[in-house]
């Protein structure tokens, strides 16, 4: 099936850290465009007389979108990366296109068990996207565990949002994996090491719980191995990889 481009304008630009920015877009026509939570979207932008085209995570959730009209992206600035450069400089009122939605990284009407969503650097965006209906599973009583990964502390987008969520909502469990913190604060939600790590922490049941991985390519490999070893199936493992394109 062919999507359709949509033309869309910068309308903001935030810095979420020294190396992460959001970037807000509207449409330019008005176009009747929808998603689901988790779904991505691809960019098409023109940088030194070339054509480009990048995938991005929507960040904010399709009930805000449909206040505001406005499509949240975050962004992770790779050195030598041409979409990195452009969106460094690119100016609020630029202009490109849209296409999409795309993406299986989407949630269930029903829970049969624990949701445990994996994300590293901006692989935390979906799950923001997911907020209002992971408010929904905890009002119907459904265990939510969601593990970011990341270097430092500082590095991490959107934590007060899941922080606060955390604390709203008594059986969503919110935890930040630091691989280089050298102070870990355990009643804070924070532990050393690599998200996959916590996997045996958290007594799953490979028969109902569902796990999303998103983000670095080799955190998400190396967590759906070690799911595998808890003899998780296909089926119970939704992932989705942040792959740099090289240029």
């Amino acid at each position: 099936m062919v999507r359709p481009q949509f033309p869309v304008a910068l309308t903001g630009k935030e810095h979420l850290n020294e190396n992460t920015i959001e970037l807000q877009f509207q449409f330019i026509n008005n176009e009747a465009f929808s998603f689901r939570a988790g779904q991505f979207v691809q960019l098409l932008f023109d940088y030194e007389g070339e054509g480009y085209k990048r995938s991005y995570s929507i960040a904010n959730s399709p009930e805000l979108f449909e206040q505001t009209r406005t499509l949240h992206i975050a962004i992770s600035f790779v050195e030598g990366g041409v979409a990195s450069a452009f969106f460094s400089h690119v100016g609020v009122g630029a202009q490109m296109s849209l296409l999409g939605p795309f993406g299986v990284l989407t949630l269930p009407e029903k829970l049969s068990g624990r949701l445990v969503l994996v994300g590293t650097g901006t692989g935390i965006a979906p799950y923001r996207s997911m907020m209002p209906k992971l408010t929904h599973y905890a009002t119907v009583s459904t265990p939510v565990t969601i593990i970011m990964g990341g270097r430092y502390q500082h590095e991490l987008i959107y934590l007060a949002e899941f922080e606060k969520l955390a604390q709203t909502h008594t059986n969503i469990d919110y935890r930040m994996c630091l691989s280089r913190e050298k102070s870990i604060n355990l009643q804070q939600g924070e532990y050393s090491g690599y998200v996959q790590q916590q996997f045996k922490q958290l007594d799953l049941n490979s028969a109902a719980d569902m796990i999303y991985l998103c983000g670095n390519p080799n955190m998400v490999d190396d967590a759906a191995l070690e799911l595998k070893g808890m003899q998780f199936s296909s089926k119970q493992v939704r992932r989705e990889k942040y792959v740099y394109s090289g240029h």
